[in-house]
């Protein structure tokens, strides 16, 4: 599991100064692009330099709790499933004292760059995946 540790900035909530729905999948990739780049696949990388791309094929998301401005909160990412030429990650934001608030899905599918076909994932890449299970 890779976990942060964030707080709810104003940029983020709505009116209520409550945290915007939408934002929890916009802070779930945030982790995500910070992730990619521990384990040395960093979005940069496989834009630039790499002969594929991983697409988003799939989110959903539950919201079992608010968040509010200036709450602090901890985002946990685990890969949930690792498929030949797809994966899925799991992110859970939870209050201090461990609940649950929220959780997003997305599950991720390494195309060629030449023809969006899918691939199966590079090894180096499912190694590293493995590791967050």
């Amino acid at each position: 599991m890779y976990k942060k540790e964030y707080f709810v900035t104003l940029p983020d909530t709505d009116a209520a100064g409550i945290l915007f729905f939408g934002n929890y999948v916009k802070l779930a990739h945030i982790i995500y692009e910070e992730f990619m780049i521990e384990i040395d696949y960093s979005l940069r990388y496989v834009i630039d330099k790499s002969k594929y791309f991983i697409l988003i094929a799939h989110s959903e998301a539950d919201y079992k709790k608010s968040l509010y401005l200036g709450d602090k909160y901890s985002l946990s990412l685990q890969v949930t499933k690792i498929g030949n030429s797809s994966f899925e990650i799991t992110y859970s934001f939870s209050d201090n004292e461990n609940n649950e608030i929220a959780s997003v899905k997305t599950v991720h599918v390494v195309v060629t760059k030449e023809n969006n076909k899918a691939v199966r994932i590079p090894e180096k890449l499912k190694e590293q995946l493995i590791k967050y299970q």
